[in-house]
């Protein structure tokens, strides 16, 4: 009993006691334990960099993908462009071979990036005029170059065709009394034009503008002609016929010599027929109040006479110093009582200029005023009739205004003199020159403007209004 007690304890003290019976067979069990410990290291390992592919995958496929959409984009806006500049700008100095000019087509016009025009305007900070279609800042460019930007002010479907329109007459005009285009911009939705610089700004700058130098009686009645020539252009030597369609004095540019040349054609419309006289078209009415014709804003039946009209308009600004608008009052409506009358009151004449008028020189130019305002477009005058109103009246080659008129035409001219010749004006005093001269006063009794007699009479008669003056 003792023994079998004894034996249970030695079995389970064995372990403890006998440390050298047990160590050999467990030997093993400490390097199996062992074993596993580098195992529990690796598997972090492992673990972590499969992870880091994957998220390194992702990325550039996301990177990928961010670049593909960059390139897309770009390739479409490069499209629209593309197709914007195929149906404006680039196509309009290829497209309609129909549009022939006298004096030949102006040369292919520069292209601008917009990152060229932003640096030649100085950020559009200098503006030297603005109107309808948007703002005209004074740019140079890098080649020293100084040039006038217009800018249009937001991209609209009217803005979008004025653009275009502008873009092709330009391309195909090419006159002496017509501002240049020098080149263009159309990026993003940016869309400019760039011009010659004209010096000294427009018309209306000089008539209108406070602290500016009064334009003289003989540098008035220039400008009156040049217009006129530019016009004449317009509606004689197109082909097919312009007709402007906003004649104003705002649209009247003066370079350095005060030469004149109308611009902004955005709204100018061609003959349909291609015929040399207009035959009324019914339009959308546009233009600018005071200058508008009366009788288009009623029938809405556009011709050339339309241009007289505001041509008149002009003229009487001129003579008269006010706006079109004064006071809320028409200025043709205003001068009525002044014209209306046998004599002409110096109330009607820019007060600055007053004392210096030739007193004939302005029943002439009086004269053409009542012809081109009359409410009847059938009742005003061509604008060749207008130049040879002037040359014969002015031209020296003409001794006397009133002798042999009325058997060249059959009709009336106003601003005859009541003596029956140019009474006060001398060979050698008042030349009208097409720009090629800018003196008014000619050394030589035999000089004349291309607007002379022989190239400007022209068929037909004209109704002119009852004698006043």
């Amino acid at each position: 009993m003792l023994g079998s007690v004894s034996g249970s304890v030695s079995v389970t003290s064995t372990p403890a006691s006998t440390p050298n019976v047990t160590l050999p067979n467990d030997s093993p069990a400490p390097k199996t334990k062992n074993v596993p410990l580098p195992q529990k290291h690796q598997k972090p390992y492992h673990i972590s960099v499969v992870p880091g592919i994957g998220i390194g995958v992702i990325l550039l496929a996301i990177l990928l993908q961010v670049v593909l959409v960059v390139l897309i984009r770009r390739k479409n806006r490069e499209l629209r462009d593309a197709e914007l500049s195929a149906q404006s700008p680039d196509n309009a100095f290829h497209q309609g071979h129909s549009w022939r000019c006298a004096e030949g087509q102006s040369p292919m016009f520069q292209r601008y990036s917009y990152k060229e025009t932003t640096k030649a305007t100085n950020n559009f900070s200098t503006v030297i005029g603005k109107g309808g279609f948007g703002t005209v800042y004074k740019a140079q460019f890098s080649d020293g170059s100084i040039a006038a930007v217009k800018r249009m002010d937001k991209v609209s479907r009217q803005a979008e065709e004025e653009f275009c329109r502008e873009m092709e007459l330009l391309a195909r005009l090419h006159h002496r009394h017509l501002v240049n285009l020098k080149g263009f911009c159309v990026e993003r939705k940016e869309r400019f034009l760039v011009y010659e610089y004209m010096e000294n700004g427009s018309l209306k700058d000089h008539l209108h503008s406070s602290g500016t130098k009064a334009l003289s009686w003989q540098t008035r009645l220039q400008i009156a002609m040049d217009v006129a020539n530019a016009l004449e252009y317009l509606h004689f030597f197109c082909n097919p016929p312009l007709c402007h369609r906003d004649i104003k004095s705002s649209n009247i540019l003066l370079d350095e010599n005060f030469v004149a040349k109308v611009a902004d054609f955005g709204l100018a419309h061609a003959s349909r027929t291609g015929a040399i006289s207009f035959e009324a078209v019914n339009t959308d009415i546009r233009g600018t109040p005071g200058y508008m014709d009366p009788e288009y804003v009623v029938t809405q039946e556009l011709t050339e006479k339309s241009d007289i009209y505001s041509y008149g308009v002009v003229l009487l600004e001129l003579v008269t110093g006010r706006r079109a608008i004064q006071d809320k009052k028409n200025l043709v409506e205003w001068a009525q009582e002044y014209m209306s009358s046998g004599e002409i009151l110096p109330e009607l004449v820019d007060p600055t200029i007053r004392d210096s008028v030739d007193m004939d020189q302005l029943h002439l130019a009086v004269g053409i005023v009542q012809w081109c305002t009359q409410r009847e477009g059938r009742q005003r005058p061509s604008i060749r009739q207008v130049l040879r109103m002037f040359s014969e009246r002015l031209d020296p080659g003409n001794g006397s205004f009133g002798e042999g008129m009325d058997d060249a035409d059959g009709g009336f001219y106003p601003g005859r003199s009541s003596r029956g010749g140019a009474a006060g004006i001398h060979r050698n005093e008042l030349v009208p020159c097409g720009g090629d001269m800018r003196s008014l006063h000619s050394s030589s009794s035999t000089t004349r403007s291309y607007c002379s007699r022989s190239m400007l009479l022209e068929g037909g008669q004209a109704h002119s209004p009852p004698e006043t003056l």
